[in-house]
């Protein structure tokens, strides 16, 4: 018996040793990012929002509920579309429009021209949200185009540092093409490990503005959390408005609901466009405090006053337990209840803010294709 004993624990001390090796050499990999170096340590000790070594949402969640979680997790819903969802190709005229256009292209990923400037909210244009292919979500539905047919992109804004959210070949790519960087503190550091210019990232506490060509650049408040190895925390979550001389954009990043959005629509009265998060949340009222639900969803936009509402955060990664089209159908309802101006645009559609627009429940006729597409137009 006592044999039986040391053999076994043997084993497993071998198999706890041998897992701890394969984690640090998978965290290898550059998609995890880099850490926070001494300069940058002091930046984030400036800010009110960081403390004993963490960021702090300013609305403390709940907690999580262990067996709410394992029973969503074991039911029955219909988490994946029926089939592809309609893609449109997007055209990109030379000069930049003066006006507001808006292209989803999926998630959380918004393409934006604001007065004469292209701004690219959370691009992430990768198959899948994880270095780790064998349990990475994969898309369910391609972005628009391919890496090489983006156009010049004047900034990128990221929210967060969630593989969802931060994606390193596209952030590469875009900075190939010349793109300024606008990020929460912190998320500087995987964008330095990535080989971008200090002189091309921005780095802002909430409450903090750039001027940046003819634009300003408003880091605000987001309720979530942050980390590529774990739930460190060490950089910021972050929302964003983007004002032009004529026209401005709210993006709300990763969130759950709380009273930070009146104060953004205090601050900035008159948005003409809110970008809004409406999929990925869960029963667990933990989750929800930083994973809002539909209706909170459209609680935020009437909080933030904008003009119209297009809801993003849904359809592309499988991040959740609820069925697939529950986010965008319970946003619908929600929008018509409240009589809030929604736009639903089909992947790579262009919207041109100030022009008629018309509305499609386009996901409701989808259907199981006969052959499934080669390629997810995800590669450089």
């Amino acid at each position: 018996m006592k044999k039986f004993l040391i053999g076994s624990f043997s084993v497993l001390i071998f198999i706890m040793t041998s897992l701890f090796f394969t984690v640090m050499i998978i965290f290898q990999d550059p998609e995890f990012g880099g850490n926070p170096k001494k300069e940058r340590k002091l930046l984030l000790n400036s800010s009110k929002n960081f403390k004993e070594d963490s960021f702090q949402n300013t609305v403390k969640k709940r907690n999580y509920d262990f067996w709410v979680n394992i029973r969503e997790m074991m039911g029955d819903q219909i988490r994946r579309p029926p089939g592809p969802f309609p893609l449109i190709k997007p055209k990109f005229d030379k000069t930049v429009s003066k006006g507001l256009r808006a292209i989803w292209f999926g998630h959380a990923s918004v393409l934006v021209e604001i007065d004469g400037y292209r701004v690219f909210f959370d691009p992430m244009l990768s198959e899948a949200a994880f270095p780790v292919n064998t349990i990475a979500p994969k898309r369910m539905n391609p972005p628009p185009m391919k890496l090489k047919e983006l156009p010049k992109i004047d900034a990128v804004i990221i929210s967060h540092d969630h593989f969802d959210h931060l994606d390193m070949k596209s952030v590469k790519h875009l900075d190939k093409l010349g793109a300024h960087f606008f990020v929460g503190l912190g998320v500087g550091a995987h964008l330095e490990k990535w080989k971008i210019k200090l002189s091309k990232i921005t780095e802002l506490d909430w409450g903090g503005k750039a001027r940046f060509k003819g634009l300003t650049i408003h880091c605000t408040e987001a309720r979530h959390y942050s980390g590529r190895k774990s739930m460190s925390n060490d950089s910021l979550w972050t929302s964003w408005v983007v004002k032009g001389p004529d026209h401005s954009v709210f993006h709300s990043g990763d969130t759950g609901f709380s009273p930070h959005f009146k104060k953004i629509g205090e601050r900035f009265p008159g948005i003409d466009l809110s970008l809004i998060k409406v999929g990925d949340y869960g029963m667990d009222l933990g989750w929800q405090d930083i994973h809002m639900i539909p209706e909170n969803s459209i609680r935020s936009h009437k909080h933030i006053g904008a003009k119209i509402m297009l809801p993003i955060h849904w359809g592309v990664f499988q991040l959740s337990y609820h069925p697939w089209n529950e986010p965008i159908e319970r946003t619908v309802a929600s929008a018509k209840k409240n009589n809030i101006k929604l736009i639903t645009p089909k992947i790579g559609e262009t919207i041109q803010i100030g022009k008629p627009i018309k509305n499609e429940f386009w996901w409701r006729s989808l259907k199981k294709p006969k052959t499934l597409p080669k390629d997810s137009g995800t590669k450089e």
